[in-house]
């Protein structure tokens, strides 16, 4: 089957760069949490035994200002099956939900936050002499989940953890009279030093003790659930301690969801120039397009962007972010459900992109349906790719998709692109921090000279 030829052609593409060119040192921030995962319904009738009779209130709350909107909140999402995220105000509200959700039985504890995702699979799958060292607040809780590999920098260490609660509920499960109609989640949490990025100093201060050879760097999409002056102010001080670092130690930005248009124009227009890389997926690049006036994203994105259309907007958004003299920016690591495209400026320092790109659909493939050997099991995962591909809207280029040689790599003007299909998992196991996955990867099969 094709799926097959697909994941047997991994083992040939992807290959370490050479060693004079690989990452053996990567710093990793600046976001980072426990994720508590727990029943919602028991969650709530500890809290208030009552807020599961029907004819209770449920209203969508933008923010939580006390438990009484936890309860409506949850209630409104829980009955039309939504998911969300939504932040709490008050502190002590905050701390009793948690100290309520410590009692509950079978609730689980988890890494959350990109940074930490990101250095904890990074410990996991980096060669045998390579070091990661993670700069996020780490406090008890956090420290004994993180891999036994990771660095943590004194100046990480916080007495107290920052906590998100994730409220599952079931399909068909009742509740405050109403039943979901499909499985989903409520987030939420009072997470002032992630929202904050207040981590981001502590971490450029353990730089120059670890000494990197790479440095990773997300949590800024958390800014926007603060306010206008305060994200306006605190992008600029970022980008004014990311200025000074050495242009031989790479930088890449991992993005996340985001919806305000003003807060992503602010940070691509202050921190883009000042890296070398991007790793995004199709909400965020639908988003820096319509912010920044880019192509074909005038219409609201339904889904994965077709091929061309993708292809067209990260040439864009790579020339546009990179046409200053003064800009660092060589590369955008692009992932949506169906396939994966690298782009860099054809005379950049980056090696070994085909590696690279093939290593990231490779783990979103294994990591979703948590199974490494995906060529014996064909069955579970499904290639949508095939056929001509064309490569641009504008013009008529296209290639003959093999699924034997599945990388496909063209230039268009100075840019180089590299594509790859993903195998896509029909029952996905786990798929928290898949994104965070796929540029980790990707960028540790990544070569730089």
């Amino acid at each position: 089957s094709p799926e097959t030829k697909v994941a047997n052609s991994w083992k040939e593409i992807i290959q370490y760069p050479q060693k004079h060119h690989r990452f053996d040192r990567i710093a990793v921030g600046v976001n980072g949490n426990v994720d508590i995962i727990l029943k919602g319904s028991k969650l709530l009738s500890l809290l208030d035994p009552s807020s599961n009779s029907s004819g209770r209130p449920s209203d969508d709350h933008e923010s939580l200002k006390t438990i009484e909107d936890l309860k409506s909140t949850f209630a409104y999402h829980h009955s039309k099956g939504a998911g969300g995220e939504r932040y709490m105000e008050n502190k002590e509200d905050f701390r009793k939900v948690l100290e309520a959700a410590t009692k509950v039985q079978n609730a689980e504890y988890y890494i959350g936050g990109n940074a930490a995702l990101m250095a904890q699979k990074l410990a996991t799958i980096i060669h045998d002499d390579g070091k990661v060292t993670v700069g996020v607040p780490v406090g008890p809780k956090l420290k004994p989940l993180l891999h036994p590999m990771l660095k943590v920098s004194s100046t990480s260490l916080v007495d107290n953890d920052e906590y998100h609660m994730i409220l599952e509920y079931g399909k068909g499960e009742s509740w405050a009279g109403k039943v979901a109609p499909i499985a989903s989640r409520f987030i939420f949490s009072h997470d002032v030093s992630n929202s904050q990025m207040l981590a981001f100093e502590p971490f450029i201060q353990s730089l120059s003790h670890f000494n990197p050879d790479l440095i990773v760097i997300s949590g800024f999409h958390l800014l926007e659930s603060q306010e206008m002056t305060y994200w306006r102010k605190r992008i600029g001080e970022i980008a004014d301690l990311i200025l000074p670092l050495s242009h031989d130690v790479p930088i890449h930005v991992e993005l996340a969801s985001m919806a305000n248009e003003q807060c992503i124009t602010q940070i691509a227009n202050q921190i883009f120039h000042l890296v070398d890389s991007i790793g995004l997926n199709e909400q965020e690049l639908w988003l820096i397009c319509k912010a920044g006036g880019g192509p074909h994203c005038s219409s609201h994105l339904s889904g994965p962007p077709s091929i061309p259309v993708a292809n067209d907007i990260i040439e864009w958004m790579l020339k546009k972010y990179s046409s200053s003299p003064r800009s660092r920016l060589t590369r955008i690591h692009f992932h949506t459900l169906p396939y994966h495209v690298i782009a860099t400026h054809a005379a950049s320092r980056w090696r070994n992109q085909a590696s690279s790109i093939a290593a990231g659909t490779r783990i979103a493939c294994t990591q979703a349906c948590d199974d490494d050997n995906i060529a014996q099991h064909p069955d579970k995962v499904n290639l949508r790719v095939q056929g001509k591909i064309r490569l641009s809207v504008s013009d008529s280029a296209s290639q003959e998709f093999d699924p034997s040689h599945p990388t496909m790599t063209w230039q268009k003007s100075s840019i180089s692109f590299f594509f790859s299909p993903v195998l896509i998992c029909k029952k996905p196991l786990k798929t928290v921090g898949l994104g965070d996955a796929i540029s980790a990867s990707g960028l540790l099969y990544s070569g730089f000279a």
